[in-house]
């Protein structure tokens, strides 16, 4: 993905995130060695599940019965055949295709007991913005974040000209020298979590940087998480 980011300078490039994972080394394989694959395989259908049978039947004890002198549950003709290009769907009570859907937000406290409940907000994207993410200037030490966030993503900001390695490369040498990591914001006043697609999760972006000679590394760590000392509770 694309994204929009300003330095120290206030100087901004669009640059390049990719996810930074390590590539799978294991192959799983059958006995006539064929590689193994993922599939999606049909368990069953609305119109033959127990509550289909039951208002096909009248009552449960009839349904019994029927299980036991056939199989009215099991359609030869679909069941067990792959499902390709699936999509996701709501349904009713009535089991019947919803076209409109609301998202609600439940808010919960500390012991999970639910404090307020909300339409859910679709958030636009802001990474990939005419306003580019902000250089904050915020910068915390390394281990104080580790200590203190809980990181759940991370991606690997990369050059794609040699125009954006300089500018990439300046910004990770200077984040490295000082051995910090610097809070990256967007919105116009760049005081707005980051939000990567749309109504998906806001994040705080930590950028790290490291170097060694002419290579470099920036790394953008997100968190939706922080770690808070608990209360110390008083004894009886």
């Amino acid at each position: 993905m694309e994204i929009n980011l300003t330095n120290s300078k206030n100087r901004d490039a669009t640059v390049v995130a990719e996810s930074v994972s390590q590539p799978l080394k294991v192959r799983w394989i059958d006995a006539e060695k064929r590689q193994v694959v993922n599939r999606k395989i049909l368990k069953g259908t609305l119109d033959r599940d127990i509550e289909a049978l039951e208002a096909q039947f009248g009552e449960l004890n009839k349904v019994g019965q029927a299980l036991i002198d056939g199989d009215p549950e099991v359609d030869l003709e679909s069941y067990g055949t792959f499902l390709e290009e699936a999509s996701r769907v709501y349904m009713d009570q009535d089991n019947e295709i919803v076209h409109r859907v609301v998202h609600w937000e439940i808010v919960r406290d500390p012991e999970g007991e639910e404090k307020e409940r909300r339409p859910r907000k679709m958030v636009e994207p802001n990474v990939a913005t005419e306003i580019p993410l902000t250089w904050t200037g915020k910068m915390m030490p390394r281990d104080k974040v580790y200590n203190r966030f809980v990181f759940s993503h991370k991606l690997q900001i990369i050059h794609h000209n040699g125009l954006t390695y300089d500018f990439l490369y300046g910004m990770a040498k200077e984040l490295a020298d000082k051995n910090s990591l610097l809070l990256i914001a967007g919105g116009p006043k760049g005081n707005q979590p980051l939000v990567f697609r749309r109504s998906g999760t806001p994040y705080r972006g930590f950028l790290e940087g490291r170097v060694d000679g002419e290579r470099y590394a920036l790394i953008l760590h997100l968190s939706n998480m922080e770690l808070k000392q608990p209360e110390p509770q008083q004894e009886d």
